[in-house]
């Protein structure tokens, strides 16, 4: 009698413990060892942004024609490749194409230019960002005495940047840009500016 009671109390029992694991939320998703399934984002007008640079260049030779500040407009498209399920993969292989352009404020070298944006998350805020491309400019391209000589009316352009998501929006960063032909033309002096830029991302 008392071997009936004993077992009927453990079909009870675990009757009872099943019922209540039925009602219990799913085990979390350990971040670490599991990805969730990529999902694209995409946008084909991913990122606007705004900004303030300035000319930076130690050599004595170069005269105020390249003072002043400089503003920086820029647009970035979305990357329409699916989304792998690895962030430096992505990195490396889902740039985002950008077109922008700098304009002088005070008699200084204006630019146009496009390329390619590869950003980074170190954390949910703060990620760090390159660029590669090419601009056309209407700066100095002979043996000029004044301002930089950029020697062709084309030039590489490359920027590196670190930057903050204020927002799921709104971010704000500091880059520093450069351009210049890479010695195929007699002159390089090159630009290089270092400012703020403020985007919102779609």
């Amino acid at each position: 009698m008392r071997l009936l009671s004993f077992g009927a109390g453990l079909v009870a029992l675990f009757g009872t413990s099943a019922a209540l694991a039925a009602d219990l939320p799913a085990d979390p998703v350990d971040p670490v060892y599991y990805a969730a399934e990529p999902v694209s984002t995409y946008h084909f007008f991913d990122e606007v942004r705004v900004g303030a640079t300035g000319f930076l260049d130690d050599r004595e030779r170069l005269t105020d024609e390249e003072d002043g500040v400089f503003l920086n407009g820029e647009v970035l498209f979305g990357n329409p490749m699916t989304p792998f399920d690895n962030r430096f993969v992505d990195f490396l292989l889902r740039p985002r194409p950008h077109i922008g352009g700098t304009v002088t404020t005070s008699g200084g070298t204006n630019q146009v230019y496009a390329g390619l944006t590869w950003d980074y998350n170190l954390t949910n805020r703060i990620f760090v960002e390159g660029t590669f491309g090419g601009t056309i400019h209407d700066g100095n391209t002979d043996h000029a005495e004044t301002g930089a000589r950029l020697g062709c009316s084309a030039l590489f352009r490359e920027s590196a940047g670190l930057g903050v998501n204020v927002t799921q929006h709104l971010r704000v960063m500091a880059r520093i840009d450069h351009s210049s032909n890479a010695g195929l033309c007699d002159d390089n002096d090159g630009l290089t500016h270092a400012g703020v830029m403020v985007g919102y991302k779609f």
